[in-house]
């Protein structure tokens, strides 16, 4: 008890100190800057969804859609996520300990070598394509799987795009450069809305494959742009990423193969929920799909902002090694940010029918299919607050290089994915599939933050 007392009042010290510095503390500034512009690519990205939704509905082409987009998303936030969880560590460590210019060294070499994982990726999804969607969509009649199959190689350049993004954000982020990696991504939504506006009425799933695909190069030059205004514009520079081998680029590429095993072990339980989904009503996907954006809405300005911004700070202060420091800021910015989300997520719990059927009920989509989401998204809702502390805690757990550990995590939370999937759905349906989500993120945060904080008193 005296022990909480202590870290109660610390937070409501810390609290205020935040709050009279406003905009003058880094790290509050940046939230909400960060948190702000998310808002704005979200609420882009709804204005697309309720387009989509008005022209397709839960059919079977937005179905066939959304296994391919589905698929290379999570194998471009994979690939796109091994690479640039090493790098930001170890570039910034090279940044303290050695030199600023060998750290762009180091970044420039890890980003070529990210390109080539990718597109010897995007080779492999074509000749496996058919296999794939045949095994993940039983459910699919044999038209359907031709549609997916299809989709899923017209989607490829989006996958390679997508992927190379994730790897310049996170270089933008480690340089404390929010604003462009916050807004880049709100590229492919409007691009979607353009050509869904311009064809019309005669919009099919083609014009959404060639809007996903522009949107991401777009996204793709101008993260580009960003960073090469702030390369040196030297050709020895440049010479030196070609001649000379940072050492930490090693590092970086062994740590990267264990990232690359446990976030497709853990990442793939989005995969494991479509594809489970597949198997059951016609639509079950597309409900999975819309439920998981409107619970995006909340994470939208809690987690996905404050990972951004602290996740420098993080890597930070265990490459100086404070670590009271990373305790103390957990603890604070998830206290924080559960007070924000809290009252969100029972308020969303609450009002579900009503703003299912204000953000997608109009053209193809119908009552029905709104009460389908309303049903699902009250047992999906419950996963936020677990996701906020499970990943704060990774972010941590990321910046210790504690890589084992990561691998150790994905496995469970993918087996009690499967098993909980199997049993919950059999009875409740795709409501099953988002209960068995909120069970193994609740499992994950517990199990991350007992490690955190375990490693933390053992180095103080």
């Amino acid at each position: 008890m005296r022990r909480l007392r202590l870290l109660l009042s610390q937070f409501h010290a810390r609290t205020c100190s935040l709050l009279k510095q406003g905009a003058g503390s880094r790290i509050v500034s940046g939230f909400m800057l960060v948190a702000m512009l998310t808002v704005g690519s979200k609420a882009v990205s709804f204005f697309k969804d309720a387009a989509v939704a008005r022209q397709f509905g839960t059919g079977d082409v937005l179905d066939a859609f959304l296994v391919s987009f589905g698929l290379l998303t999570f194998l471009a936030a994979l690939f796109g996520g091994g690479l640039p969880e090493s790098f930001l560590p170890v570039y910034t460590e090279v940044a303290h300990r050695k030199t600023p210019r060998r750290a762009l060294r180091l970044a420039v070499q890890s980003t070529w070598l990210h390109a080539v994982s990718l597109l010897g990726l995007a080779l492999l999804c074509w000749l496996i394509a058919p296999h794939f969607i045949s095994w993940a969509t039983r459910g699919f009649n044999d038209e359907k799987q031709a549609l997916a199959v299809g989709l899923l190689r017209q989607l490829l350049p989006f996958m390679v795009c997508f992927g190379m993004c994730y790897q310049l954000s996170a270089w933008l982020r480690a340089d404390k450069h929010f604003i462009v990696a916050t807004t880049a991504p709100m590229l492919i939504p409007l691009t979607i809305i353009g050509v869904l506006i311009y064809r019309g009425a005669e919009a099919s799933v083609g014009d959404l494959v060639t809007g996903t695909v522009l949107g991401s190069i777009f996204q793709l030059l101008v993260l580009l742009g960003a960073l090469v205004f702030h390369l040196p514009g030297r050709w020895r520079f440049w010479r030196a990423c070609l001649a000379l081998r940072e050492p930490a680029l090693l590092r970086i590429s062994r740590q990267s193969a264990h990232y690359l095993f446990a976030g497709g072990v853990f990442s793939s339980t989005v995969v494991v929920d479509q594809t489970m989904a597949a198997w059951l009503a016609p639509g079950s996907v597309a409900v999975l799909g819309y439920t998981e954006k409107l619970c995006g809405i909340i994470l939208a300005v809690t987690v996905a902002p404050s990972c951004d911004v602290l996740f420098p700070y993080f890597a930070d202060k265990v490459a100086r090694q404070d670590w009271a420091g990373v305790r103390r800021q957990l603890i604070l910015s998830a206290a924080s940010i559960l007070a924000l989300a809290m009252p969100a997520v029972f308020l969303l719990c609450w009002l579900a029918p009503w703003v299912v059927s204000l953000l997608f009920e109009r053209g193809s989509f119908t009552a029905a299919d709104t009460q389908r989401v309303a049903e699902v998204l009250r047992y999906a809702v419950f996963q936020i607050p677990f996701y906020i502390v499970g990943s704060l805690a990774s972010r941590v757990i990321v910046a210790m290089q504690a890589t084992h550990f990561i691998i150790w995590v994905s496995f469970v939370g993918l087996i009690g994915n499967i098993v909980l999937n199997w049993v919950l759905m059999r009875s409740m349906e795709t409501a099953g599939i988002a209960l068995s989500t909120v069970l193994v993120q609740m499992t994950s945060a517990v199990i991350a933050c007992l490690y955190v904080f375990k490693q933390i008193r053992t180095r103080l």
